[in-house]
C-alpha cells in the first residue's frame, strides 16, 4: 500500500509544476524558432546585423538571456531537486530549496517569473500550478514538515 503524507503530495505537485515549466521553456525556444531564418544570400560578405534576430535569442546579453531563457533555466533547476541527473553544476546544491519554506518561495517566483508571461494560456495554468505548489509548501510547513521529501526518481 503506498503512504502519502502531505510532504510527498507538495512535492509531487511541485515536481510536476517544474516539469512542465521546463515544457514551457522548451515550447517558448520552439516557437521563437519556428519563423527564424539565418539569412546567408542577402546578406553581405561583413553586413553588420544581418541576423540580429537570431543574436536576440542565442546571446549572452543580460537583458535578453534572461528573458528568453528563464522558463527552460528555472524548469530545469526545479526539476532537478528531484531528478538528480538534471543538477548539470556543482552550485545547483546551494540554489536548490531545502525546506518547504524555501520551496514555498521557489514555486512564487517560478510562477511569476518563469511561467504567467510565458506560452500563452498554457503558461497561465501553469503559473496556476506553481501557485498552487506555493501554497501546498505553505501549508506543509505550518503542518510540521522541515525537509523538502525528495520524490524517488528513476534519473
Amino acid at each position: 500500500m503506498v503512504s502519502c503524507d502531505v510532504g510527498t503530495f507538495t512535492s509531487s505537485v511541485c515536481f510536476i509544476a517544474s516539469l512542465c515549466t521546463l515544457l514551457a521553456g522548451i515550447l517558448y525556444i520552439i516557437l521563437r524558432l519556428e519563423h527564424m531564418h539565418v539569412h546567408f544570400e542577402h546578406c553581405g560578405f561583413l553586413q553588420e546585423d544581418c541576423n540580429k534576430w537570431w543574436r536576440k535569442l542565442f546571446t549572452l546579453r543580460p537583458n535578453y538571456l534572461f528573458d528568453v531563457w528563464t522558463p527552460l533555466i528555472i524548469g530545469i533547476l526545479g526539476s532537478s531537486i528531484h531528478i538528480q541527473s538534471l543538477r548539470f553544476a556543482s552550485f545547483f546544491e546551494s540554489l536548490l530549496p531545502q525546506n518547504y519554506v524555501q520551496y514555498a518561495f521557489f514555486m512564487l517566483l517560478t510562477a511569476l517569473f518563469a511561467n504567467f508571461g510565458y506560452c500563452g494560456q498554457f503558461g497561465v495554468l501553469v503559473g496556476a500550478l506553481s501557485t498552487l505548489g506555493f501554497l501546498l509548501c505553505v501549508i506543509a510547513r505550518f503542518m510540521g514538515e522541515g525537509g523538502v521529501k525528495i520524490l524517488q526518481t528513476k534519473y
